[in-house]
């Protein structure tokens, strides 16, 4: 259940994140929620703004080089799937 906590510090981060546009540079297809409770799966992906309640504290970088995981964000839940699933790990 991937609750996440953005930061705009890099080194408070537990994974770097960089948000492509093209599909097939990502690791993982992503859908982003309001309801925690749908937030089961690694692939969707849920923010809280209380730090205490995250699982994960991700810092979103403009550069692909610097992330841990490259993301492209789907509007469709059915969608959202690891493509390269050994980074599932990280989640």
């Amino acid at each position: 259940m991937p609750i996440l906590y953005k930061t705009d510090i890099a080194s408070e981060a537990d994974v770097k994140v960089y948000v492509t546009d093209i599909r097939s540079e990502a690791d993982v297809v992503v859908y982003e929620t309001t309801d925690q409770w749908a937030a089961t799966e690694s692939q969707i992906w849920c923010y809280t703004d209380i730090r205490n309640e995250a699982n994960k504290v991700v810092y979103f970088t403009d550069s692909a080089w610097e992330a841990d995981v490259v993301i492209y964000r789907t509007d469709i839940q059915s969608d959202a799937e690891w493509i390269k699933s050994e980074r599932a790990g990280l989640f």
